[in-house]
């Protein structure tokens, strides 16, 4: 239990050294002055669910610096609502392996308050995060787990309903999916919930478009669009223009296709959703290659390919950054605890002795008094007396040495930390070279071979010459990182 505490806390102590615990300048002079309790952190975390439909990173900012209050105040459940949505923040993004981070520190700390609604708030999230993620068994498996928590919250476990029938819709299972969509939909009717309907009418969309009834699907497509746009849920408004631009596609209404896809890019770009810009490129591609638009084919399929490597190469050193600091501080602080005991050990043992010392110098001195009483037995008390100024010898020597080792215990430490920052230092430079230096090349080589697939014969020549002159590029660019390394490998030689 302390360790899991121990853990949860140097997180959210990394995070918060981000520089990302500050209210923005427009919220910082609003409250001037108010008490930073439990009810400033409550409206923070209401002010940053406002702010996540339009601008995830300002939601993120306001909710981590709720998060911080929160846990300088202890209070438990303004701090996991905070780690919901800043979860949120990042699934807003497309960000899921960070999002799921935050919903399983959510889900421990309210497991540790016993708070069963926000277990299967969070629960539900990580649900989510699975399916995004293509691993249907675990979406599946904390969907259910949610279904069993959320029994008290009408509105939660029918958005719960709602996931679970899209889940089984994802795997071509209609006949579980309609018990969930039918129970989803009478509580979203019944509670004018707009936002749980326009869920719905995504799954029924989604019914018409496997039976192939492509007319029937665009207009509950269209009829969620709508209610998007009324209530500002723009990631999903950008989801809906991508799947009416697919069933478009489908039935070669390419213009239809076209506006929609536009819509789509602009309101990403607007957002900042790169995830969903990454799509909104592909689904281009394809649409321009069935027109017969190779050029702009290979434009879009190149800019979806740069974008989702960039992105990829973007999370995974942020994530191995912020896993190694985490990790290396935990094991710091772990050295550090283990030395300061073995000090402390180390205290006690000599006090014990000097305890003893002080014992066996008064009953020396008792001897030296009664010894002329008991002059038989001189001999033997002069020998206990030599035994005692031995081990007298020896705690002297002991204390020593643990002086000794107090005057090392902080350039030990001092060494430890050198080495951890070494580590940092080359871990950095390798992240660089492979997001920066190698990345691009193998990007345009892959979508130029992802573009002959879908190209003329009397075009490919063409594309073989881009494929030579990419190849010629990431050949100099291997080259020039490996001269780079020798040269950095003789260099820390030599020193």
């Amino acid at each position: 239990m302390l360790k899991n505490g121990l853990f949860i806390f140097l997180i959210f102590f990394c995070l918060s050294a981000t520089g990302q615990n500050a209210l923005p300048d427009s919220l910082e002079s609003w409250y001037v002055g108010v008490a930073r309790d439990s009810v400033f952190v409550d409206e923070l975390n209401a002010r940053s669910l406002e702010y996540l439909k339009t601008n995830p990173t300002v939601a993120r900012q306001v909710a981590t610096h709720a998060g911080d209050v929160a846990s300088r105040i202890r209070y438990p459940e303004g701090y996991a609502r905070s780690l919901l949505i800043v979860g949120n923040s990042y699934w807003y993004e497309g960000i899921y392996e960070f999002a799921q981070n935050y919903y399983l520190l959510a889900a421990r700390q309210y497991q540790a308050m016993k708070d069963s609604v926000g277990l299967g708030q969070a629960y539900n999230n990580i649900g989510e995060v699975y399916k995004r993620l293509d691993e249907d068994k675990k979406a599946l498996e904390y969907l259910l787990r949610a279904d069993q928590f959320k029994q008290k919250d009408s509105a939660a476990i029918a958005l719960t309903f709602h996931n679970i029938a899209e889940l089984y819709l994802k795997l071509n299972d209609v006949e579980r999916a309609m018990p969930y969509i039918n129970k989803s939909f009478g509580y979203a009717k019944r509670s004018d919930n707009k936002r749980l309907i326009a869920y719905n009418y995504w799954n029924f969309a989604t019914l018409y478009k496997l039976a192939k009834e492509y007319d029937r699907a665009l207009e509950f497509y269209i009829l969620s669009e709508n209610l998007w746009d009324d209530i500002g849920e723009t990631r999903a408004l950008i989801q809906t223009y991508q799947d009416k631009a697919e069933i478009y596609r489908i039935t070669h209404r390419y213009n239809e296709a076209e506006k929609n896809l536009e819509k789509a890019i602009a309101l990403a770009s607007k957002i900042m959703v790169p995830d969903l810009q990454v799509k909104n490129y592909r689904r281009f591609a394809l649409l321009d290659s069935m027109r017969g638009n190779n050029l702009r084919a290979y434009y879009y399929l190149n800019k979806h390919t740069l974008l989702k490597d960039s992105v990829y190469n973007l999370l995974k050193a942020e994530q191995i950054a912020r896993l190694q600091t985490i990790y290396e501080t935990e094991e710091r602080a772990n050295e550090n605890q283990q030395l300061r005991t073995e000090k402390a050990l180390r205290e006690s043992q000599l006090i014990f002795q000097k305890i003893s010392l002080v014992t066996v110098s008064i009953i020396l001195i008792a001897a030296a008094v009664v010894s002329w009483i008991l002059y038989r037995q001189r001999r033997r008390i002069l020998f206990q007396k030599d035994a005692i100024e031995s081990q007298a010898t020896a705690l002297l020597k002991l204390n020593d040495e643990l002086q000794n080792l107090n005057r090392t215990l902080e350039a030990r430490i001092d060494e430890r930390t050198s080495q951890l920052s070494l580590q940092n230092t080359r871990l950095a430079e390798f992240t660089f070279i492979n997001a920066h230096k190698l990345r691009a090349p193998v990007a345009s080589i892959l979508g130029l071979i992802n573009l002959m697939t879908e190209v003329k014969e009397s075009e490919k020549p063409e594309i073989l010459t881009h494929l030579r002159k990419c190849s010629e590029e990431l050949d100099n660019t291997i080259r020039t990182v490996s001269k780079n390394l020798e040269e950095a490998i003789v260099k820390e030689g030599k020193v």
